[in-house]
């Protein structure tokens, strides 16, 4: 090749970058729907099945407004009415206005249908945890199906939150650390089984070291028996266990009533088995803090 040649070659080249450049399209401040393709968005979390009250975050790669947001998205079927949240520009909150009707396939489709996810949503249970009662109940489509005593957390420092939250961690076999270093409301416990956290870090779990269920003696989470613990059976029945298996991520729980307050009444929370004093703190609005 000459230098006449490659010259026109050059030229050529140059001449087909600046087309290129020339009509490619620019996303805008909040994002061009162009430019979004297939696998680009998600759609977290979507496990097979979820409850009714789960929220399922959007997550994009560009950053979109929630006027965009809204145009873009879709969810089936079309009658259920939503509520979109923005976290940030790239994150987004979709939940149910109310509550995902039960025992249906919802899905959840952006753009173009390119990007899209499913999942079943449960039979439409709850758990209500009544504070003046000291008991949890279990329901499924408007009936009670089980009532349990729980312990709650103790007043006044130590209160279970009242209000309406849902389920949005599960840890089968957690560790437990909290509270302030060198004092009697500091733990540091392994093994506690079934915990479903609800709010911050406040959880339902068993408690294989309290064996006096339906009075206050938590540092705000709520109790349940549980059968067996890491030294072997406890003597207590398995509700834990039963309410693990029929609650999932999103079930909601409704938190009513007054912690009792009387003589009767444990006024400190109940000690922690073996405690070792070392590990993070948490604030005292948080009952354990997450490992």
């Amino acid at each position: 090749m000459n230098n006449q040649s490659r010259v026109a070659l050059l030229a050529l080249l140059m001449l087909a970058l600046v087309s290129t450049n020339m009509t490619r399209r620019i996303p805008s401040a909040h994002g061009d729907p162009a430019s979004m393709s297939a696998g680009s968005a998600r759609f977290l979390p979507l496990p097979q099945r979820i409850g009714i009250l789960e929220p399922v975050r959007l997550t994009t790669p560009d950053p979109q407004s929630l006027i965009s947001v809204t145009r873009q998205l879709q969810v089936q079927p079309s009658t259920v009415p939503i509520t979109i949240k923005a976290e940030d520009s790239h994150h987004y909150l979709i939940m149910p206005r109310t509550d995902w009707p039960a025992k249906t396939r919802i899905t959840f489709i952006w753009g173009s249908g390119q990007v899209r996810a499913s999942t079943t949503t449960d039979d439409g249970r709850a758990v209500v945890v009544d504070l003046t009662r000291q008991r949890l109940t279990a329901w499924e489509n408007g009936r009670a199906i089980k009532s349990f005593p729980v312990s709650t957390g103790v007043t006044p420092d130590w209160v279970t939150p009242t209000g309406t939250f849902w389920i949005y961690k599960r840890v089968l076999d957690d560790h437990m650390v909290g509270g302030d270093p060198h004092t009697a409301d500091h733990w540091d416990v392994h093994h506690v089984p079934y915990a479903q956290y609800f709010t911050g870090a406040v959880a339902i779990h068993g408690a294989w070291w309290n064996h006096r269920f339906g009075r206050p003696v938590s540092h705000g989470c709520v109790q349940l028996a549980t059968n067996k613990g890491p030294h072997g059976p406890t003597g207590d029945p398995p509700n834990a266990a039963w309410l693990w298996n029929f609650t999932d991520i999103g079930t909601p729980v409704i938190v009513t009533g007054h912690t009792p307050v009387g003589t009767a009444m444990v006024k400190e929370p109940l000690a922690y088995p073996a405690p070792s004093f070392h590990g993070p703190i948490s604030a005292r609005s948080a009952a354990s803090y997450i490992r």
